[in-house]
């Protein structure tokens, strides 16, 4: 059977490649071919990124030369950026024929499956998507046609009162809806629908499955790798008072090369199988990453967790699923923490069990009644 999946892939960081990767992977161990609609917007592009630095603060947006000069500096990283991401989308994920742009191009190039299915990510926040995005309601489907979708997510506790109903009338099409957090869950109630909470695609591969993908390169070295996407002082004054103590030098992931700054060994925008062996490399992990952590619990690595300021829902409730309340760190927390033990029979154990319940959601939506293929 085909199925047409349409999510967030070409948004150029690590969790949105690897969550449409871990999605194609795991319907393909269902036994269903796979295509992911090529669908790229504007504001996905290289230029539109960098069109919108202007609003990143009220600085840039009040001062064209200042936004210049900030687009002048982003150049470098986010042509770096755009090549490592491409490289993996291309390499990786079955896409179909045709790029869609807009919602013209799919009466132009329509697309036939047996089923369809919006993927995770936030595919359904209507301020991240700058507007009310119908084809990730997967408005291109035939009425006739089954519809899913698969920890997909609001990206916000309430909708906007004006997108109440357009979302309702898109998402009644739906035979079978899950979702990535519990608010989402809550958000279908109060529309008169019923979803499912399930996992990040990314966790219902186990490390075995992501072996391939995972480089070498690191291997044998010994580091504290720390991922810092959200910029908090205190991750990064934690992890330099590890390194001191243990002696180990600091690996940083960055989007940015003008981080060169920080203390330790800048790494910018590594290939994805770098990111992936960076993790399953590290002797210790810091990160106020959601993906990052997600990766650092499913290859039991020795994680500390710092929560954001802002946005920590969705990685508070993957440390509580998986009983890491104890790895979450702040700037002062003791660094014997870092070796205290992680019961990872318990993390492995509920994991499979969200794994079995994903499954079982997915093989009731697309009607599979045999067991899944073994990982490998």
């Amino acid at each position: 059977m085909k199925i047409s999946l349409i999510t967030l892939h070409r948004i150029v960081n690590y969790g949105s490649v690897l969550q449409a990767f871990a999605t194609q992977s795991i319907l393909e161990q269902l036994g269903c071919e796979v295509e992911i609609v090529d669908y790229f917007t504007e504001r996905m592009a290289q230029k539109g990124m960098s069109q919108r630095i202007r609003y990143k603060s009220p600085k840039l947006e009040n001062s064209a030369l200042l936004t210049a000069a900030a687009r002048i500096i982003m150049y470098p990283s986010y042509k770096k950026r755009f090549a490592v991401f491409t490289e993996f989308v291309k390499r990786y994920l079955k896409l179909t024929p045709h790029t869609y742009t807009c919602e013209e191009d799919f009466e132009k190039y329509p697309i036939e499956a047996d089923f369809y299915c919006t993927g995770s990510d936030q595919t359904w926040n209507s301020i991240w998507n700058e507007r009310f995005d119908s084809p990730m309601y997967l408005s291109f489907a035939p009425d006739d046609k089954p519809k899913f979708s698969y920890a997909a997510s609001f990206g916000r506790k309430k909708l906007e009162e004006w997108e109440v109903e357009p979302t309702r009338k898109y998402l009644s099409r739906y035979s079978h809806l899950a979702m990535r957090e519990d608010s989402g869950v809550e958000i279908l109630s109060g529309l008169g629908l019923t979803g499912l909470h399930v996992p990040d695609p990314t966790l219902l591969l186990t490390r075995a499955d992501w072996q391939p993908l995972i480089s070498s390169r690191y291997s044998g070295q010994e580091y504290i790798l720390v991922y810092n996407i959200n910029r908090e002082k205190g991750l990064d004054d934690y992890a330099q008072r590890l390194s001191k103590e243990k002696g180990l030098p600091i690996y940083f992931m960055s989007y940015q090369y003008h981080d060169f700054y920080k203390k330790g060994k800048l790494i910018c925008c590594p290939r994805v199988s770098e990111f992936l062996g960076l993790i399953a490399n590290a002797r210790y992990v810091i990160t106020d990453s959601f993906h990052c952590t997600a990766f650092s619990t499913n290859f039991h690595k020795q994680l500390m967790v710092y929560y954001p300021h802002k946005f920590s829902t969705r990685l508070e409730s993957l440390v509580n699923l998986t009983g890491q309340q104890k790895r979450v760190v702040h700037a002062d927390s003791p660094l014997s923490l870092a070796d205290e033990p992680i019961d990872f029979d318990y993390v492995s154990c509920r994991l499979e069990a969200e794994r079995k319940k994903a499954l079982e959601y997915l093989k009731d939506a697309l009607g599979v009644k045999e067991e899944p293929h073994e990982s490998h």
